[in-house]
């Protein structure tokens, strides 16, 4: 078993060394679970999900008359 090992491995080292390891297993845990949660927020959002909620007007590519002195 993998986390046997690696726990033999760990008993081993110096205790700032164990420290340390804590901190990195930390900061992967929490990288993997915010990457596990945007991958879960993406997928539900998904193509078409904002469908009806986006317009543009009728009038969208008329010249605007704020630029009439300038055409």
């Amino acid at each position: 078993m993998v986390s046997a090992a690696l726990i033999k491995k760990l008993d081993q080292l110096p205790p700032d060394l164990q420290t340390q390891i804590e901190k990195d297993v930390d900061k992967l845990l929490k990288k993997f679970t915010n990457a596990e949660s945007l991958n879960d927020d993406q997928s539900v959002r998904g193509y078409g999900s904002l469908k009806g909620k986006i317009w543009m007007s009728e009038d969208f590519e008329e010249p605007l008359e704020d630029f009439k002195d300038y055409m």
